[in-house]
């Protein structure tokens, strides 16, 4: 019943039809499959056609809007205006102190739901271990505090403690606001505690089904939050397979690592299929980071939210908050250390094909587990192996590909660095690194695949953050010679980072203007842009450094993030930078700025380059690279390489053309 309920409201919001068809299909080859009694069909529909009269005066009241919940995490103006918790989260703000910056962030998240001070080097490695849950307050925060509450008052009464239990889970979601996770499993819990009161007990199950219906007429946009969809998979994995995982689980391993493998496994099954729409790959080692950290949860919310509710001593809140980030710091390196892995995410088909191969396999994996028939679990389990072993086939081949990359003769490599730029040039054993990117762990795992020990000529073409914000990890253990920056006047955060960093490593940094050159090995530079005061620039892309670098038999042109403006510059000045030799030899492009739209067609189509290498994030939100910019590298026959399908490149030049290895996205 509360998956139709869903279904209903999500295909009112979205319009979006399918999905409720399938789950009444379902529900009536249940009932037929089950026999159900008529009486018992007929309360179902009842209180189904109920339901649905309730959630269409919602979805066709005119005030609905007014009346939904607004779904914020704490930080948000509304929530942040309660009194007293925006007290609370201002004292606990002030009181915050850990062990280093990444556990900080865990601790507060996990305390009072602000993921804020989460730096984006951690959200990328908690996403790539599936640890996500952890970064901000999810579902089970609600029950460990209903259930500390519970066991904190023994001493009393059962209908004393399930009211406290009730009232202290009342302030937690005020305290860290109307998250779509938090709201369901406050509901659940409330369902749970408020039957124990009656004296009555309930089914778990019954309580997920009653939060999932209250919630979806209360206001039917939750049908379409990924939070919701997520916590209400995960719950319902947990319920339902948990128990039968656990019983085979344990007969092979200690119980406790049985009990949380089992959770786990449970809740990431049901999560996967919806996975897949935020993140087209599979990450390998997510069952043994959340074997790892679970356990570490609870320790860090209660220490936490003990420390926010003594926020006004800050004495005291700040040694509890110090002793909630040591679990919490576990966690981050937890997260940093197996997304470093090389093939922390395996390759699954995309699109709806994928997404019904997900079901299949959640579907005859559930099936296999739960069966009592001989037969069935057969069936289950070779249609499971097939899927299984698939996937095993594509992570061998990554792995291959992985193991003989780059190829010994590589001579440019465009990292993967997610939605940022870090390219890598040798020649005759001397390195040129173009920009880093922003992610610490990418960078170097890029670098150290290249065997780069020792940088000859680094280039920060200018201060954006998804350029240069890894510049302290690249260089932190490699000799650097020589940094070119640009000459604009950049006082952001990234810029002052970035110098200072390079400050305290003491290398030689020289502000690059048109007409710097220089050698690198075999090879000379040119540096097309900018000026010597870049006045002419609008901003800092527009003032960002691109270079011509001339190989022993083929050039290549890095744009940065140079808009059209810019390019119109190069063209101007086409003369002074496209020689003979240039024109006569093939030429690698590095694509401006990610494959924005913001290119110059008549001198990409002049160029005629052919290798287009774009570096670019996977989903990034800009819609990057667009369709503009690949149809002009299509009309010019350009080989377009994209990071986000490839993962990390290596081109080298043979006697046939370039030969490009990759490694795979992600």
């Amino acid at each position: 019943m509360a998956a139709l309920v869903w279904a209903t409201a999500f295909a009112f919001v979205t319009g979006i039809w399918w999905p409720l068809m399938v789950i009444f299909a379902l529900a009536a080859a249940t009932s037929f499959w089950l026999r159900a009694a008529r009486s018992e069909l007929l309360r179902l529909s009842l209180l189904l056609s109920g339901s649905l009269s309730l959630l269409a005066v919602r979805l066709y009241d005119p005030a609905k809007s007014s009346a939904s919940f607004d779904f914020a995490p704490a930080g948000s103006a509304d929530w942040q205006s309660v009194w007293p918790f925006e007290t609370l989260r201002a004292a606990a703000k002030q009181a915050l102190l850990g062990l280093n910056p990444d556990a900080e962030a865990l601790t507060l998240g996990l305390a009072i739901g602000d993921s804020s001070l989460a730096s984006e080097t951690l959200l990328l490695a908690m996403k790539e271990t599936s640890l996500t849950h952890l970064v901000a307050v999810s579902g089970s925060n609600c029950a460990i505090v209903a259930g500390a509450v519970f066991l904190a008052l023994q001493r009393f009464g059962v209908r004393a403690r399930a009211i406290w239990s009730l009232l202290a889970l009342a302030a937690y979601v005020m305290l860290v606001g109307p998250q779509p996770s938090v709201l369901r499993a406050a509901t659940m819990a409330a369902a749970i505690l408020i039957a124990y009161l009656s004296g009555r007990k309930t089914s778990s199950l019954v309580a997920l089904a009653l939060s999932i219906t209250v919630l979806v007429i209360a206001s039917p946009e939750i049908s379409i939050e990924y939070g919701f969809s997520l916590s209400v998979a995960a719950t319902a994995g947990i319920l339902l397979l948990a128990p039968r995982i656990y019983e085979l689980l344990k007969r092979h391993t200690f119980n406790w690592v049985a009990l949380v493998l089992s959770v786990s496994a449970a809740s990431q099954l049901l999560c996967f299929p919806i996975l897949l729409q935020l993140q087209p790959r599979l990450p390998t080692y997510s069952l043994i980071a959340n074997l790892l950290s679970e356990p570490l949860v609870a320790p860090v919310t209660v220490l936490a939210i003990l420390a926010v509710s003594l926020s006004w001593l800050q004495p005291v809140a700040s040694v509890l908050f110090w002793f909630a980030s040591i679990p919490a710091a576990l966690i981050a390196s937890t997260a940093h250390y197996f997304s470093g892995l090389p093939l922390s995410s395996v390759y699954w088909t995309n699109g709806a094909l994928g997404t019904v191969a997900s079901c299949a396999a959640v579907l005859f994996v559930a099936i296999l587990v739960t069966s009592r028939r001989a037969q069935v679990r057969l069936l289950s389990a070779l249609v499971v192996g097939a899927l299984c072993l698939t996937s095993i086939s594509m992570l061998v081949v990554e792995a291959v590909r992985v193991s003989t990359w780059p190829q010994s003769n590589w001579q440019i490599a465009s990292c993967d660095v997610g939605q940022g730029d870090a390219t890598v040039l040798r020649s005759a054993g001397k390195i040129a690194v173009i920009d880093v990117g922003k992610f610490d762990a990418k960078i170097n795992r890029c670098l150290d695949e290249l065997g780069v020990s020792r940088i000859d000529l680094l280039v920060l073409t200018h201060f954006d953050q998804d350029h240069v914000l890894a510049t302290a990890a690249a260089i932190a253990d490699r000799e650097v010679s020589r940094v070119l920056i640009s000459p604009f006047e950049d006082d952001r955060p990234a810029a002052r980072q970035t110098l200072a960093a390079l400050a305290n490593k003491g290398v030689a940094v020289v502000k690059a203007q048109k007409g710097f050159s220089g050698t690198l090995g075999r090879a000379s530079w040119r540096v097309l842009n900018p000026s010597r005061t870049a006045e002419e620039a609008e901003d800092s892309n527009d003032a960002s450094i691109a270079m011509l670098f001339r190989l022993e038999d083929f050039s290549f042109l890095a744009l940065a993030d140079l808009g059209e403006r810019g390019q119109m510059r190069l063209a101007e000045d086409l003369d002074e930078w496209q020689d003979d030799w240039v024109e006569k030899h093939d030429m690698v492009l590095k694509v401006s700025h990610h494959g924005s739209a913001d290119q110059y067609a008549e001198l990409m189509e002049h160029l005629a380059p052919n290798v287009a290498l774009i570096s670019v994030g996977r989903s990034n939100g800009y819609g990057h690279p667009t369709r503009r910019t690949l149809e002009l590298f299509e009309r010019t026959r350009s080989l377009i390489c994209r990071t986000d399908q490839l993962g990390s490149l290596a081109l080298s030049r043979t006697d046939d053309g370039f030969a490009i290895a990759n490694t795979a996205a992600g």
